[in-house]
């Protein structure tokens, strides 16, 4: 070991040939890797593009034989004769009128029936007049049909006689209800709706929800997609134009989610109606979750399909929610949904029509674009989103198939374990003594490296320990030398700075030593709007013929470093002494908008300091202040031996407030103006100066 420290750098230097051979195994293994990657990943974007596809053709399949389901019904004679017949007794209904008793057969249905359960289902709390009937023709079909049907809500078409409806509408329905009611059953569609397409009323109904007799114009479900798409479809002039309606919170099943299908029907060249036949979204909901078996569909732990509508709210159900509707509730919570959507998705038990989506790939689905990339979905979860659009008539809806990246490319991280462990084991025979002999090599290099990165961001303070005697020991005993004879210039540079830095700072205002630093020698300056403050300590000679010049002179000093300090609290600048005179300055190195206001109240603390001094020295000073704002021009006066002052109109009239020394802090009238809500000024008063004009001012009481 003590031979080879005495080996030169050349000798030490073969030894890097050897990692000649790691270089080749690990080109090798990058090379399989980077291949073995790019087809997994690509086999996974294909998974999933393969389920969006297969879940969007079947989806087009569903809505395809829905719309020739529609169209060939509303194309029937069973919906022409039954819109003919049914339109005529719903009209001869305008004369009948319920007995009070029916009349309150048929509020307490709402109220004690419809409303209670409607409310458990649907954010906030329903109000009964807003879905009670009020036309004669509503309230006598829905009292025969509805309120006085013995079968439950949402099971009325059950009943094929209404009793008690002795009218041709009671005739007729008896004759046609069943014929509506197989079609329903065989086709698996939960109501079919027969509107007058005139007057827009529903005029049948095969499940007998609160909707049925209602108009859809101005009735209480005017405002659903229901009634929104047969308005337009009102005015088609196509027999075989046809319209979904999307899904929605559908109140009259009781904020169930669904949807409508739609069809004109044309009596001969005239159309007289429009069929409606409402769909669950449970087949939707069995399409995109492969019957709630998303394992078996090739979608993992993690992966699921479903539809976005275009307000950006599911369509379908959540694999999360259906799965663990506790964890995925609390997860929204954690994410800052708002409550109102978190209380309707636990009062409907799923998300649909309530849960918001706002990803990319919603948004680019939305546009009609289909792709697949890596996002955050709806969970805040990072996944990997394949999207498209699904389009049929006038609706478009978001099929997307995400699956989350921890899963996605679960394999890829495998496959590369695999790769690392088989590259090393392939260099570990061949590497053992090369990195032996690396790291003896690179050490002292490593040493010296760190040593020169710690001085580069200024640690002096390295010593580098290399015991070797070879090249790389004298490199460490010249580096060594040199730290300690850096740190030491640096030490002293640093003290002669900040020497230097504490007198500018104690000679000039932070902001003219700033600008001498950067070049500018005068350190010449406008400002806008300063306050300056002027005083002069009245009765200082008598003090000093009394106590003596000595004696008087410390106790200026002390008086006046008392200023200093109440200056600096306050933020206010001192510029200058003279004798018994004290010039301060505030908004100068640092913009203050309250400027004013510090400058006064440093203004009563200098008084105040002057009071306390004549207790403590048994001295009878005082002080003379005027205050003025305005626009100044600052500078440093000399080039040897300089001092900092101010110049300016503003400056002249501050002393001249304070040049009669009365004892007063006085300002001027904007001044006084200005502060009048924050101090109490008395005056005003007028000062001559000869030469000059009379000034009026104010002076400062409180």
């Amino acid at each position: 070991m003590i031979g080879f420290s005495r080996l030169g750098i050349q000798s030490k230097l073969i030894l890097l040939l050897l990692g000649v051979s790691l270089t080749s195994i690990s080109v090798m293994a990058w090379i399989g890797y980077s291949t073995g990657k790019s087809a997994l990943s690509q086999s996974v974007q294909n998974q999933l593009k393969a389920v969006l596809v297969a879940k969007t053709n079947t989806l087009k399949n569903m809505m395809t034989g829905l719309r020739d389901q529609v169209i060939s019904m509303s194309d029937s004679q069973v919906a022409i004769e039954g819109m003919r017949d049914f339109r005529k007794a719903y009209n001869e209904l305008a004369t009948q009128k319920l007995t009070p008793a029916e009349e309150t057969k048929l509020r307490e249905f709402y109220q004690n029936d419809f409303i209670p359960e409607l409310a458990k289902h649907v954010d906030g709390q329903p109000v009964i007049e807003q879905y009670m009937p009020t036309g004669p023709i509503e309230r006598y079909l829905q009292y025969h049909y509805i309120a006085a049907n013995p079968h439950q809500y949402e099971k009325k078409q059950d009943l094929d006689v209404a009793p008690n409806d002795k009218t041709s509408y009671g005739e007729i329905h008896a004759r046609l209800h069943k014929f509506f009611g197989r079609a329903a059953t065989l086709f698996g569609f939960e109501d079919m709706l027969l509107v007058d397409v005139e007057t827009m009323n529903i005029i049948y109904s095969y499940q007998k929800t609160t909707e049925f007799a209602t108009n859809l114009v101005n009735g209480p479900y005017s405002g659903s997609h229901l009634a929104t798409t047969a308005r337009i479809m009102q005015r088609t002039k196509d027999r075989d134009d046809f319209k979904i309606a999307d899904f929605e919170a559908y109140r009259p099943n009781l904020g169930k989610p669904m949807g409508f299908a739609m069809s004109p029907i044309f009596d001969g060249s005239k159309m007289i109606g429009i069929l409606l036949l409402q769909f669950p979204i449970d087949d939707f909901n069995e399409t995109l979750t492969g019957n709630y078996k998303w394992s078996e569909e090739g979608l993992g732990e993690t992966g699921e399909c479903y539809l976005v509508g275009p307000d950006k709210t599911m369509r379908s159900r959540s694999r999360f929610m259906h799965s663990d509707p506790i964890a995925f509730i609390k997860k929204l919570r954690e994410l800052g949904i708002s409550p109102k959507v978190i209380n309707q998705i636990e009062k409907q038990e799923d998300v649909i029509n309530v849960m918001p989506v706002n990803t990319p790939s919603t948004e680019l689905a939305l546009k009609g674009q289909s792709g697949i990339h890596q996002i955050y979905d709806y969970r805040n979860e990072e996944v990997l989103s394949a999207y498209g659009p699904f389009e049929l008539d006038s609706l478009r809806w978001a099929v997307i198939a995400e699956m989350d990246t921890s899963e996605a490319y679960a394999p890829i991280r495998a496959f590369g374990r695999t790769v690392i462990v088989v590259a090393t084991a392939m260099a570990l025979g061949v590497t053992l003594l090369a990195l032996f002999c690396s790291h003896i090599l690179t050490h002292p290099m490593r040493l010296l490296a760190e040593g020169a990165r710690k001085v580069g961001e200024g640690n002096t303070n390295v010593k580098i320990r290399i015991t070797s005697h070879d090249e790389f020991g004298e490199l460490a005993k010249v580096f060594n030398k040199m730290a300690s004879s850096i740190r030491t210039q640096q030490e002293n540079l640093e003290k002669q700075i900040h020497e230097n830095q504490e007198l500018l700072l104690n000679i000039l205002p932070a902001s003219a030593v700033a600008q001498r630093q950067e070049g500018d020698e005068k350190a010449s300056r406008q400002f806008a709007d300063v306050t300056v403050l002027f005083a002069d300590i009245v009765g200082m000679e008598e003090f000093g013929a009394h106590a003596g010049e000595s004696k008087a002179l410390s106790i200026l000093g002390d008086l006046i470093s008392a200023f200093d300090e109440a200056a600096e609290k306050s933020g206010v600048e001192k510029v200058k002494t003279i004798g018994g005179s004290y010039l301060a300055v505030c908004g100068l190195s640092v913009t203050r908008p309250d400027h004013t206001r510090r400058v006064i109240q440093f203004a009563q603390e200098m008084a105040r300091i002057v009071t306390i001094f004549n207790r403590d020295h048994k001295a009878d000073l005082a002080i003379s202040i005027g205050i003025n704002s305005g626009p100044i021009v600052g500078g440093v006066v000399g080039r040897r031996k300089f001092l900092y002052d101010l110049w300016g109109n503003t400056v002249a009239i501050a002393k001249r407030l304070a040049a009669d020394k009365v004892i007063a802090i006085r300002v001027t009238g904007p001044m006084r103006e200005k502060m009048s809500e924050q101090f109490t000024f008395s005056g005003p008063i007028l000062i001559n100066s000869e030469g000059k004009s009379p000034m009026e001012a104010w002076q400062v009481i409180g």
